[in-house]
């Protein structure tokens, strides 16, 4: 497997050719991204984390495409917004006709830190091929009060329960990405 950070990267388009299996990461990177996996058996894995705060604006697009078959790629895009931050998630998956036997993936998860955060999330599929499985999800929500509750009755003020909260949010992620 090989990893790639393109957090600051300017390449909107990333190919992956047969059996090409890669990790990429990206840290508030915005914009258009297409990951084309174009060889039978290419993996893409793409995690996309966002911390926002004040008047964080983040836009991101991203498509998934499955051009040849058994092919899988697996987005997890997740945020963490305070002030009046704001995520915009456009999500694609697309099988194309001839890409049987491919899965697809597609995650947005935000959480809202202040009554004034906002995340939009648009997942979208487009399937024109047989035997495929495409997933996606879209959450959205503030702290869960009763976590929060629990942290602060053990003895943490709010903002360190807050803290470690957000810190539990984002660690699902590299637990995932060691895992791969």
């Amino acid at each position: 497997m090989h990893f790639l950070d393109i957090t600051t990267d300017t390449k909107t388009v990333y190919r992956l050719a047969e059996h090409e299996r890669v990790l990429f990461f990206m840290l508030n990177r915005t914009g258009e991204l297409t990951f084309e996996l174009a060889g039978a058996g290419a993996e893409a894995y793409i995690f996309a984390l966002y911390a926002g705060d004040h008047v964080s604006k983040h836009t991101l697009n991203l498509t998934q495409k499955h051009l040849a078959p058994n092919t899988l790629s697996s987005a997890l895009v997740k945020a963490a917004l305070a002030g009046t931050a704001s995520l915009t998630y456009d999500g694609a998956i697309a099988i194309a006709s001839g890409a049987h036997r491919s899965d697809a993936i597609q995650e947005s998860r935000t959480l809202l830190l202040s009554p004034e955060a906002r995340a939009h999330a648009r997942p979208a599929l487009e399937i024109l091929a047989h035997d495929v499985q495409c997933h996606h999800a879209a959450t959205t929500s503030p702290l869960n009060e009763e976590a929060l509750f629990f942290a602060r009755s053990r003895g943490l003020s709010k903002a360190a329960a807050k803290k470690l909260l957000v810190q539990g949010f984002f660690q699902d992620v590299l637990e995932r990405m060691e895992k791969l």
